[in-house]
């Protein structure tokens, strides 16, 4: 199913859990006076935690109204018992909800976005732990708007689990204590309900300023900055403005030392490196969506390029990277949608990275002359690492290199046709939509003037050359 159709799915199956909630007189059974006759009798049923739990978590996680279990589980449980069920099963449901949004709509937002999907990087990156965490304690945010709209912006899940988990701690038991209170001047008992009451309505007032009083007394600062939560890196508030980009020096040397000038890689000797794996491990626990665009560029290319790589020496293979998943002639899987890459704390696959990250984040034809997937076909390996200070000069480098690479690109201007990789055919949809868009992109980055007039008028005809899928290996001596 495409993106659009799994955001269309999720919008439809919010749409008819309420109509059904509606139908089956769900809202009606939430209203406080049948609620308060459900609360008694669900007192003698031995099993009615475990069951108060289980129905919170489902009606949480389809974002229906949840307060009114909050304040039965108060009524049925007491404060300290209410606090721990409403407690877990409001973690459970906001979880849920998160994953319904995270896997039906993610993707979608993130293609209508397009270039301004970097802002939700931005948000779902190393600050979205501070983030989610002011927002659930100081809830300006509905519960179950912040549960989508978390899933949606791709919040990663141990950031958000943990934020929310500890978030909604103590809003959770002022509200449960508040609802034990209601139910005590239901049940006669009003002048003690009326303290309780009261009580409960002034620790109400006082946790809606304290994040603010936090702030100012440093405690905040204090959280953030000294230890991880629940194995989340610690982030200070000043790195976030300032935040240090990864250094890929590591790479840079394996590059310089094991791919030739044009491009052929000694796969071997990646293999043996015992640098390859930790710069691996660094991508995969590095989060580059706080840096400036360039240097988050020049991380998702650098990304791509190691991890093609390492999924052809994970496997063996020493012909093409087509062969990969390949049985009798068929391939079961795709080599790019395997999920063989550990980048920005998460899971991806080399579609992913391109198709989901590059392509639609950053929008720069260039990308195509940059990533390599393991064929002669492909741009040459370049035999340093990208870097963000760099990057606008590698990036027309590499433009230059490869258009300048005859067998796969070149103008025959005395006949009016350009012979091009179909790289370009492939992907013109980002060189404007056209092969005169393709043409125009050629002009900026060849030399010969006819050429480049040719190229700019857009006026010529249009031939793929062939293209070489076996692998851009050094030959094994």
């Amino acid at each position: 199913m495409t993106p659009r159709g799994k955001l269309l799915l999720f919008v439809g199956l919010l749409v008819a859990v309420w109509a059904g909630a509606r139908a089956l007189g769900v809202f009606d059974a939430l209203e406080p006076a049948r609620l308060a006759e459900s609360i008694r009798q669900a007192r003698v049923v031995p099993w009615a935690p475990a069951a108060f739990v289980l129905v919170y978590a489902v009606v949480a996680s389809l974002g229906l109204p949840a307060t009114p279990l909050t304040l039965a589980g108060g009524a049925l449980f007491g404060p300290w018992w209410g606090t721990g069920a409403n407690w877990l099963a409001a973690t459970l449901g906001a979880t849920g909800a998160y994953m319904l949004a995270q896997r039906l709509g993610r993707d979608a937002v993130r293609t209508l976005l397009g270039k301004r999907a970097a802002s939700l990087d931005r948000f779902a990156g190393n600050a979205a732990f501070t983030g989610m965490l002011r927002l659930r304690l100081l809830p300006l945010v509905p519960f179950n708007a912040l549960n989508f709209g978390a899933g949606l912006a791709g919040v990663r899940p141990l950031a958000y689990v943990a934020s929310t988990a500890l978030g909604i701690l103590p809003g959770t038991a002022v509200y449960t204590a508040f609802a034990d209170a209601l139910l005590a001047g239901v049940d006669g008992a009003r002048e003690a309900a009326f303290v309780r009451v009261a009580i409960a309505g002034g620790l109400l007032v006082a946790l809606s300023f304290a994040p603010m009083l936090a702030r100012r007394v440093g405690w905040l600062a204090l959280l953030f900055t000294t230890w991880s939560f629940a194995g989340i890196a610690p982030v200070r508030l000043a790195a976030q403005r300032a935040p240090a980009v990864m250094d890929h020096a590591a790479f840079d040397a394996l590059l310089r030392a094991h791919v030739t000038a044009d491009g052929l890689v000694d796969y071997e000797a990646f293999a043996r490196a015992a640098s390859f794996a930790p710069y691996l491990q660094a991508l995969a626990a590095t989060d580059p969506s706080p840096w400036p665009r360039a240097d988050q560029l020049a991380y998702w290319i650098n990304v791509y390029n190691a991890y093609t790589i390492h999924l052809i020496n994970s496997r063996g293979e020493q012909r093409s990277i087509r062969n990969i998943n390949k049985r009798f002639g068929v391939t079961l899987k795709s080599p790019w949608a395997e999920p063989v890459v550990r980048a920005a704390e998460r899971t991806l696959t080399l579609d992913d990275v391109e198709h989901r990250i590059i392509r639609p984040t950053f929008g720069d034809a260039r990308i195509h002359v940059a990533l390599v997937c393991a064929a002669k076909g492909c741009p040459p390996l370049r035999t340093e690492a990208f870097t963000g200070a760099r990057l606008e000069a590698q990036l027309d480098d590499q433009a230059r290199r490869f258009l300048a690479t005859v067998a796969k690109n070149r103008v025959d201007v005395a006949n009016g046709v350009v012979y091009g990789s179909p790289i370009f055919t492939w992907y013109r949809d980002d060189f404007g939509g056209t092969l005169a868009g393709v043409g125009r992109f050629w002009a900026r980055y060849v030399s010969d003037p006819p050429a480049r007039a040719l190229l700019s008028a857009g006026q010529f005809r249009w031939e793929d050359t062939p293209y070489d899928w076996s692998l851009n290996a050094q030959p094994r001596r």
